[in-house]
This record gives structure tokens, sequence and C-alpha cells, in this order.
């Protein structure tokens, strides 16, 4: 750790991954939500696509023991940062595990050849993708702007991405902002069905401002719409509900 990161505890501090502190987009609450809808007992490899520091990976494989996780970020320095991370003493029960991996999330061919598999090879993708649009006011960081800001045609190349790098029925998981679905639920039809959507709502009266969404490669299943997680009680405090999925100690269901 140096002057210009942070190393962050996830998980009731089962894990540590090290942060820019000030530039770039840093982790918390959508990271560990995201990484909770990975099944507990998942087995195989999972890509998590647009990786950053490493927080949504990481957590997954401390979550699900019986997986490989490949970390793929275009910026170099948030992939060295995360291959940092892995060498932090409360992270060595993830290594040989978890890799962290530069390439293009929205070339799959790029994926695959860093990683050196072959396409159809991931059980599940989970990415927390941009939430701004290019016509977005751009932050004036370069690394932020990277991470928050994107064309308008990314949903269907990061979903294609997806889909090229998934086995049969293999599920996708994803973390948006509300003005984001329609355009995400829009690009997945060519490549999945069975989605499922889970309102993210920071408090029982406040319309939601995260959505989860899943969807399996190939399936026919019908859309559906689950019950909300509500995050925050009305004294601020986490729900209980929330509070086991922050620690580590319960995931969240999204696909059957």
């Amino acid at each position: 750790m140096t002057s210009s990161t942070s190393k962050d505890e996830f998980l009731d501090h089962s894990i540590a991954v090290l942060q820019f502190k000030r530039s770039g987009h840093r982790s918390g609450l959508d990271a560990i939500l995201l990484a909770a809808s990975v099944p507990e007992q998942s087995s195989g490899r999972i890509a998590d696509l647009g990786a950053g520091a490493g927080v949504v990976g990481m957590a997954i494989a401390h979550r699900c023991p019986n997986v490989s996780v490949d970390l793929f970020e275009i910026d170099q320095a948030l992939a060295d940062l995360s291959s940092q991370s892995l060498q932090l003493d409360q992270n060595q029960h993830l290594l040989g595990r978890v890799e962290s991996l530069c390439a293009d999330v929205r070339a799959a061919a790029s994926l695959l050849t860093a990683a050196q598999h072959q396409q159809g090879g991931y059980s599940f993708v989970v990415a927390n993708p941009p939430f701004n649009d290019s016509s977005h006011r751009r932050s004036p960081d370069d690394r932020k702007s990277l991470a928050h800001s994107s064309p308008a045609a990314e949903p269907e190349k990061w979903l294609k991405t997806a889909a090229t790098l998934l086995q049969n029925r293999g599920g996708v998981m994803m973390i948006v902002r509300p003005e984001n679905l329609v355009d995400y639920l829009t690009a997945l039809t060519p490549w999945f069905g069975g989605v499922c959507i889970k309102p993210i709502h920071t408090a029982d009266h406040k319309p939601a401002n995260r959505v989860l969404i899943a969807a399996r490669k190939a399936s026919r299943s019908k859309t559906q719409l689950l019950p909300p997680l509500i995050v925050h009680k009305a004294d601020g405090t986490f729900t209980d509900e929330a509070e086991e999925i922050l620690r580590g100690r319960a995931g969240i269901t999204l696909l059957a």
C-alpha cells in the first residue's frame, strides 16, 4: 500500500482490496451486492468484466470456494493493483483461484486470448458496467471517466462478449442504474432469456437507485420481477437482510 492507495476490507474483514484514493471508481456496496448474486455452490470459471480493483471477483471467490475467477480490466494500473491485492495476507485463501488480466471487455477474443481459455468456458459472467453514456458530462479524472462513461452502443458489446464467454445456459449478472435498465434488457434479447430483475432501494420509501439483472444464455424462460432488496431501515442502519449479505453470510437468489 502507498500514499495513493487505501486498503479496504469487505465481507466482515474476510478480504482486503487496494483501491486508489483519489483516482477512478471506488467499489463498495454495489460490488458486494453483485458478488452475492453468484450462488455459493457454483463451480467452474467466472469472468468479472470491467473488474476495476477486483472487489467483485475477489468477493465471489471468497464466497464460492469451488470457482476460479478471471478479473478483466482495460486499465493496466487497476489490473496491477488487483494483482497486488491478491498478495495481501487476508487474501491468501484466494491465491491460485483469482487472476487479474488487462483486456478490453468489448472484444471477447481479447479476453479469451488473455485468459488462454476457449469460447464457452465460463459458467457465470458478472459486470458493473459504465452507467453514463458519452453525452453525459465526463469526469476530469480520466480513470473515473473510463469506469463511468461509455458510448450508447456499449450494452450490446458487453453482452455479446458475455454470451461468447459463457457456456450454454450459463448466467450473466449485472448491476445497473434504473435509467440504464431498458438499454440492458434490450441488449440481452439476442442471446439471453429467463431474465430476472431485482430492484435495490436505499430505504423502503425511496425509489430504487440500483437494479440487479440476471439471465441465462439460450434460455426461453419468462422474465421475472423479483421482490426488492431494502438496504437501510428508517434509522439509517442496515436491514437484517442487507447486513447478512454485506457480511458475507447470505447471498441474493436471482437465477433458479
